[in-house]
């Protein structure tokens, strides 16, 4: 298994991320807000907004590595489809232990796929 995300599967540039998060859809976790946004592409990407309202950089770090490593873990609830998803972490969720922030970002991403 690939320990990195491809280039591909990130989203990187600014523009990118206000299209997804004005056109997307908004899913509200405890920890987290996903927004999701179909995409043509082959494959799911993964963009991450830290805010300082995280805390100092060695938070918004942490909070950055672990959604990176929970949505590498589970690419294969992502299946069938291609979407670009943003993270916007909420205040606290650097506290959480893993196992919460990964049932909580696979719940969000439930909910989201329900309702499509």
């Amino acid at each position: 298994m690939e320990r990195t995300l491809s280039s591909r599967e990130r989203v990187r540039q600014r523009p990118e991320f206000l299209r997804i998060q004005q056109q997307g859809v908004r899913v509200r976790g405890r920890h987290l807000t996903l927004f999701v946004l179909p995409n043509d592409l082959e494959v799911t990407r993964l963009g991450i907004i830290a805010t300082r309202r995280l805390g100092g950089a060695t938070s918004r770090n942490r909070s950055k590595r672990v959604i990176r490593e929970i949505f590498r873990l589970n690419k294969g609830e992502h299946e069938g489809f291609s979407l670009d998803i943003v993270v916007l972490p909420r205040p606290g969720f650097s506290e959480k232990t893993f196992d919460i922030l990964q049932a909580d970002y696979l719940n969000t991403l439930r909910r989201y796929a329900r309702s499509q």
